[in-house]
């Protein structure tokens, strides 16, 4: 094998450990307390049902185009908060956001769902629509 396949099956290994981590990561944030968000978002304590929160940082290119489609499903008036990590680090750390953007489904007061990465409004309003088990 030359240097180059060897090259490009680290890097391909590299990425897919850094993948797993990252879906093990966002799993282990699943069922903590929603009150660090809850004392940095005014209002998200008051929905009755399922809320999301966008965790974003305006340095963060894949946020930039995202934060449109978030914006899209606010105006449809679906419960979504917005949460700039650099300005909330310690809400941010105590839920376990490991990188931007990251979507947090909170339900009765717990963190019930994070998803890394970008996605549509479709996608977002399904997440608030689809019952955490």
């Amino acid at each position: 094998m030359t240097l180059f396949t060897y090259a490009i099956l680290g890097l391909a290994v590299t990425w897919s450990l850094y993948l797993g981590y990252m879906y093990v990561a966002t799993r282990a944030g699943e069922g903590r307390s929603a009150q660090p968000l809850f004392d940095a978002l005014p209002g998200l304590a008051d929905i009755s049902g399922p809320a999301l929160v966008y965790c974003f940082s305006p340095q963060c290119g894949p946020c930039r185009p995202m934060s449109k489609e978030v914006d899209i499903l606010r105006g449809r008036g679906a419960p979504v908060f917005k949460l700039d990590v650099t300005e909330h680090p310690a809400a941010s750390r105590e839920i376990g956001i490991r990188a931007t953007p990251t979507l947090v489904v909170i339900e009765h007061g717990c963190v019930a769902r994070m998803v890394l990465g970008v996605r549509t409004a479709d996608y977002m309003q399904r997440l608030l629509d689809t019952p955490s088990t």
